[in-house]
């Protein structure tokens, strides 16, 4: 334990737990276990951590939160798992995030958590995400960078929220959110999530491509399997980092991927895509 962690009285961190300089654990504070917090880490009174639990530096734990608890998993035998966290993390007030059932959770960097959201067991989350409050991860769930989860939101386990996608307050899913979309309604594809493309600083060209890709699968070819539509955009498009990125998604999908639906009326009748096996073997 580093000797300039400052460690209010009334706090109890466990003789396991390594701090490391400049951490602040404020009253009531409970560190359990095999806790490592790297420099800077910021625990406001009445937050609990329970290791293994290892922290990288500058992250800020409010009140009530709940980090590296056991999981929430039926088959849980007290099988060896960690809760891996990066650096420059917030996890508001009440925010519970369990260590994995086998394996490990994992959060990378620069993500914020608002008051009261969940991060399931075996979670893999990426930098700069947000989960807006009480948005909630089942287990084993992946978010890629950038991506946005509304508030009240529900993932179902073991589906992939992709690069840059923003979806909705109050849904719920159980497929794949693809990269760089948005969604306003349960299982399904809205629109290009274009604000947030421009913000994250992708290149004009990226954007244009994507919404070329966009009008193709979901307008031009709209009615046939994703699969298909995939298979007919010009070589030209399919070069782009970008374009690829969303087409390699979506096939590597394993419990399918949103359908395609406007936002409203006006923005035309928009043919359903099913991203799941067809009798061609198409997703």
């Amino acid at each position: 334990m580093a000797a300039s962690a400052q460690i209010h009285p009334t706090a109890l961190v466990d003789a396991q737990a390594q701090l490391n300089s400049g951490v602040v654990i404020g009253p009531y504070a409970v560190i359990e276990g095999p806790v490592t917090l790297g420099p800077d880490c910021g625990i406001a009174g009445h937050a609990k951590l329970t290791g293994p639990l290892t922290m990288g530096r500058g992250n800020r734990v409010h009140s009530f939160a709940v980090l590296g608890d056991a999981p929430q998993d039926l088959k849980y035998r007290d099988q060896p798992s960690r809760l891996l966290i990066g650096d420059g993390n917030i996890f508001r007030e009440h925010v519970t995030v369990h260590r994995g059932t086998n394996g490990d959770t994992v959060l990378g960097s620069h993500n914020f958590l608002m008051a009261g959201s969940h991060v399931g067991h075996n979670c893999s989350i990426g930098d700069h995400v947000t989960l807006v409050n009480h948005a909630v991860l089942g287990g084993h769930v992946e978010v890629r960078d950038r991506a946005i989860i509304g508030g009240l939101c529900a993932m179902h386990q073991f589906c992939r929220v992709g690069r840059l996608a923003m979806i909705s307050n109050n849904s719920a899913h159980n497929v794949d959110i693809p990269p760089f979309v948005t969604s306003l309604q349960t299982n399904t594809i809205t629109q290009l999530n274009a604000v947030g493309l421009r913000r994250s600083g992708m290149s004009a060209a990226s954007i244009n491509a994507l919404r070329r890709m966009f009008q193709i699968l979901f307008r031009q070819y709209a009615g046939l399997p994703l699969a298909r539509a995939i298979a007919l955009l010009p070589a030209e498009l399919s070069v782009v980092p970008e374009v690829g990125e969303f087409v390699a998604f979506v096939r590597s999908a394993k419990r399918g991927v949103a359908r395609f639906g406007p936002w409203s009326q006006r923005h035309g009748p928009g043919e359903a895509h099913a991203a799941q096996a067809d009798d061609d073997g198409g997703l």
